[in-house]
């Protein structure tokens, strides 16, 4: 009866910590792609402003560009006067002169900056509230692995000094200690301050521009890359101990 006893509860903590693995696989990597793609999105508000597709100016218009362009040109090409087909000197009209046109509108089409500024605010504020998470799932998987004597303990612990590094890149330290440090996260008035100097800027000031907006978010992102491909592995060994896989 004792080792039966015994037997059964292995088996009852086994259950408890499959559960709880699973539980843990499901929200890191929700939190995962959530910081992933909020990574993405700022990289593309900053890639607009440097491609020149961001207006600066505050007023909006009521209609986009895009829309306009693309009615202009349904417009044209629905136009019974555009060909006279009993005239014999008129040529076919070519059907690929008001995609054309299209295409160069389309490439000249901005977006205001207030939505940019919109985008911004909300990756920023999922990225602060998603990274916290994702390192908080790191260190409830260390401590599952502790004391319910599992494999992995290296990649899990790993991962989540990996996922505390990664906060701290991320982090806007340049609100709280301006010029002494800075994170990957930066407001809309950064950006725009930024680039309205970036015309006159020398090459140092330049060089400091792309690395503060592009080369730190980039190695956010390689970080966060890290630290899940450890938490992965964590998760196969601890399968692997509690029999699940092979």
């Amino acid at each position: 009866m004792t080792e039966d006893a015994k037997k059964q509860d292995q088996l009852l903590e086994t259950t408890d910590c499959l559960e709880a693995i699973g539980t843990l696989k499901s929200n890191k990597n929700l939190f995962f792609f959530v910081c992933l793609i909020c990574l993405l999105v700022l990289q593309g508000c900053f890639w607009l402003m440097a491609t020149n597709h961001v207006e600066l100016t505050p007023q909006e218009p009521n209609e986009s560009k895009i829309d306009a362009a693309i009615k202009t040109i349904f417009t044209e090409t629905a136009s019974p006067n555009s060909v006279d087909s009993n005239d014999p000197n008129s040529k076919a009209a070519d059907p690929n002169t008001n995609w054309q046109k299209y295409s160069e509108k389309l490439v000249g089409a901005k977006i205001g900056f207030n939505k940019i500024g919109w985008a911004i605010r909300i990756c920023n504020y999922l990225l602060i509230i998603s990274s916290i998470i994702y390192s908080m799932s790191m260190l409830f998987g260390l401590m599952i692995s502790i004391v319910g004597r599992l494999g992995g303990i290296s990649h899990i612990t790993k991962a989540f000094f990996i996922s505390l590094l990664f906060i701290v890149i991320l982090m806007p330290w340049q609100a709280l200690f301006r010029s002494v440090a800075i994170g990957a996260i930066f407001k809309p008035a950064e950006l725009l301050a930024s680039w309205q100097i970036y015309p006159d800027a020398n090459v140092f000031s330049k060089t400091f521009i792309y690395l503060r907006f592009v080369a730190l978010p980039v190695f956010a992102i390689l970080l966060l890359l890290w630290a899940q491909l450890k938490s992965m592995r964590w998760a196969k060994n601890t399968l692997k101990r509690l029999g699940i896989v092979g």
